[in-house]
């Protein structure tokens, strides 16, 4: 006969560590593309800067506006449908409008977070900039993750 707790152990927490280890790689996963996805828009950032600058004669300052411009439309869809695609289902003006505010938010807040790494408490630059931004893109994936690309509609 079967006692209750080698039922336990044998129907209850063999799935439990499957659906953890699932749920971990998947996170694992979404962080990975989030900051491969990140290093593309910066590329993407330069290429178009650097294009419209030396190629086109655009002055820089209208270059690198063009360049925000389309990499903050290029991050978002890209966040949208390929880091948080479950969420694709949500209301895409209503993602759109909290990703922009949150994007707002955290230029400033990067920038502030500079000056008092680096200005007040007279960091060096780049050790301030590393720190700000290591700090910011754990900051904006879970805020992105929890905040903007929910699938927000009502469920039935």
């Amino acid at each position: 006969m079967v006692e209750i707790g080698e039922l336990e152990s044998h129907w209850v927490r063999p799935r439990i560590g499957p659906v953890i280890m699932h749920a971990q790689s998947t996170t694992f996963r979404r962080v990975a593309r989030f900051a491969a996805l990140g290093a593309a828009g910066l590329v993407l950032n330069v290429v178009i800067t650097v294009s419209l600058h030396e190629g086109l004669g655009v002055p820089e300052e209208i270059a690198f506006a063009v360049a925000l411009a389309v990499v903050f439309v290029f991050s978002f869809l890209t966040s949208r449908y390929l880091i948080f695609s479950d969420a694709a289902h949500g209301d895409p003006k209503k993602q759109l409008l909290k990703f922009a505010i949150f994007s707002a938010g955290f230029r400033v807040s990067e920038y502030l977070g500079f000056l008092v790494l680096h200005t007040l408490l007279r960091l060096p630059y780049l050790p301030s900039i590393v720190a700000v931004l290591g700090v910011s893109f754990l900051t904006k994936f879970f805020t992105y993750s929890t905040l903007v690309f929910v699938d927000d509609r009502e469920v039935p």
